[in-house]
């Protein structure tokens, strides 16, 4: 325990996503997001599987869907980035070592992080999805496909818990006093 004259000194592991992600522990990959990402994306290959050839038609998907979602995916990283300068402005000035030193601020801002590595990765998969079905390889699409409905699925409940979050640090920043 640091007695009040120490003062706390912020490493550069405790500043890195695996870094934050060790310090807020494993509660950040524990969400309701996953499980319902993990549900709509096997009713959807269910529902794929049962209507005919699964393969073909998440190659015909990837074709049609690739660059929509490339620009959700791209549209909601951005949000998701502005929202975090939102998220910053309602710390209040006068909690903000507290909360830097009890490394609660680590675990409110891990989840920006965490939402962003997801769009990043959906971003990601749509360029290798566009790049494989433009010069004609077939073989990884229909796993990239899948995955991309997952990691989509992910990164949209993820938001909508993250949303969720800042609306909680909205209504706590109002009860502090100037």
């Amino acid at each position: 325990m640091r007695s009040n004259n120490q003062k706390y000194q912020l490493r550069y592991e405790d500043t890195t996503f695996f870094g934050l992600m060790k310090i807020a522990g494993l509660s950040i990959l524990k969400t309701w997001s996953i499980m319902w990402a993990v549900l709509f994306t096997a009713s959807l290959l269910l529902f794929m599987y049962h209507s005919g050839n699964l393969v073909n038609d998440l190659n015909e998907l990837s074709k049609k869907a690739a660059d929509l979602l490339l620009s959700a995916s791209a549209s909601i990283f951005g949000i998701v980035i502005a929202s975090l300068s939102v998220t910053v402005a309602l710390f209040h000035e006068s909690i903000l070592k507290s909360l830097l030193e009890s490394k609660l601020l680590h675990t409110y801002l891990i989840p920006f992080w965490k939402a962003v590595v997801l769009w990043a990765t959906s971003i990601l998969l749509c360029f290798l999805l566009i790049f494989f079905n433009s010069i004609g390889n077939i073989f990884f699409v229909p796993y990239l496909m899948a995955f991309e409905v997952f990691v989509f699925f992910y990164a949209t409940f993820y938001t909508v818990r993250l949303t969720g979050l800042v609306i909680q640090l909205a209504l706590q920043r109002a009860q502090i006093k100037e």
